[in-house]
């Protein structure tokens, strides 16, 4: 067995964003190499249900060679509704698009980890009950939730114009990751986020490790200038990280 080595991962924070819209093109319209796709009908799970964000991955229902494409620029830029998208990359060549359907898929962001670490917790609660002073039968207690820290590289705390957002700006849903989607089912909870830990053992015979640990809320962030480093913990509502080999 591959032993599970962190410089073999890839570390992703992930938001909530879900939602469908119609590629509004005239039908049978060739869009092969389009980089530019018309929308209608958008219905997003985010505050502005029809604002795409911008840093919004997507699908098209029409595709020939299925792809996930990232958004990059929106019409109009700042106001709802989202009547067209700019993605990167391009759609595939041979794709024949009418009101095709679009799903839209989490935003994300990969962090360096550099010479950090992740670590996750995971505790039980019973409760002994005893008979006349000894011990006698065991119950389950209340559900506790998972532990999560990570430390990360500290290059920005707040992105730049035009640049990519930073993770604190992710796992805070604040400044350029503002229009980013709580990961919770129930979006009048506190803002949360995925992270998605991904470990590919350099030997191809291995399946490949996905571990999410989900609805992630920070509660500390310890800033380290002279080791370029960001420490962050705090807990998921789960009691235990989703693990999938693949």
């Amino acid at each position: 067995m591959a032993r599970v080595e962190l410089r073999n991962c890839t570390v992703t924070l992930k938001d909530g964003l879900s939602g469908t819209a119609t590629c509004n093109m005239n039908a049978n319209t060739l869009i092969a190499t389009a980089t530019m796709l018309n929308l209608s009908t958008v219905a997003l799970n985010a505050t502005d249900v029809d604002l795409v964000p911008v840093g919004a991955r997507l699908t098209i229902g029409g595709e020939t060679t299925p792809a996930v494409h990232i958004v990059t620029a929106r019409t109009p830029p700042s106001a709802s509704p989202t009547t067209s998208v700019t993605i990167s990359p391009a759609v595939g060549a041979g794709t024949y698009v009418g009101t095709e359907p679009i799903v839209f898929a989490p935003q994300e962001l990969e962090i360096k980890v550099g010479d950090g670490e992740i670590k996750y917790t995971e505790a039980s609660e019973y409760k002994y009950d005893k008979d006349r002073g000894k011990l006698d039968t065991v119950r389950e207690g209340d559900d506790v939730p998972m532990e999560v820290s990570m430390n990360f590289t500290f290059e920005h705390v707040k992105s730049g114009t035009a640049e990519a957002i930073t993770p604190v700006e992710a796992i805070k849903g604040i400044d350029a990751a503002v229009e980013w989607v709580s990961s919770s089912s129930d979006l009048c909870e506190p803002y949360c986020i995925d992270v998605e830990v991904v470990h590919t053992p350099p030997c191809g015979a291995v399946a490949t490790d996905v571990t999410i640990f989900p609805d992630f809320r920070s509660e500390k962030r310890d800033f380290d200038f002279k080791n370029a480093s960001i420490a962050v913990s705090g807990k998921c509502n789960a009691t235990e990280p989703i693990v999938t080999r693949v």
